[in-house]
């Protein structure tokens, strides 16, 4: 073999590991920066993770896929009317809160993947949980290597991220709260 072959294949080996490097780092950065705007925005998240303890991971997926495929649907109507106002309306009325509705799931969510990776040692620091569900979520979407694959992982994910973030706007009352 040609030694400008083999430094070839060792610069294309050098290239692959720097990018899982680097994507190992922005997963784990990911996982930061979601515990940074929960520290900054405690009560919402608090809610959330209600959301995500009171609800049945059935329930969120149906909260969630059900509003996903009705704006899908919706979206595509609008698309085919070819209106700006239409457009202007969907994107105030649907796109923007669902946007807000996963963005809020996922700063849940993502935790709570943390926190069940790391069950064993369940008193992990919020860093360490973070951090690890920002990787667990990193690596689940390789998963795109197979097309097919990572679009089913991507919505099941996206349905649940947006059910966790609706069930912290529905709230339940208490037994007692019923009664008066």
């Amino acid at each position: 073999m040609s030694p400008w072959l083999a430094a070839a294949e060792t610069e294309e080996l050098l290239q692959v590991l720097l990018l899982v490097v680097l994507g190992a780092v922005a997963c784990l950065g990911l996982g930061a920066a979601t515990l940074v705007i929960r520290i900054i925005l405690p009560r919402p998240a608090a809610a959330l993770d209600r959301s995500l303890a009171r609800l049945g991971t059935g329930r969120l997926f149906l909260m969630g896929v059900l509003p996903l495929v009705g704006a899908g649907l919706l979206a595509r109507g609008v698309e085919l009317a070819r209106h700006d106002l239409l457009s202007a309306a969907y994107l105030l009325l649907v796109a923007i809160p669902l946007v807000l509705a996963w963005t809020g799931g996922f700063l849940a969510g993502l935790m709570h993947i943390g926190t069940k990776v790391r069950r064993a040692d369940s008193d992990a620091s919020p860093l360490a949980r973070a951090a690890l569900g920002g990787l667990v979520m990193g690596l689940a979407l390789t998963s795109w290597i197979v097309p097919p694959l990572g679009l089913l992982v991507s919505l099941l994910l996206s349905a649940w991220f947006v059910g966790i973030g609706l069930g912290a706007l529905i709230k339940r009352r208490s037994p007692t709260e019923n009664e008066s």
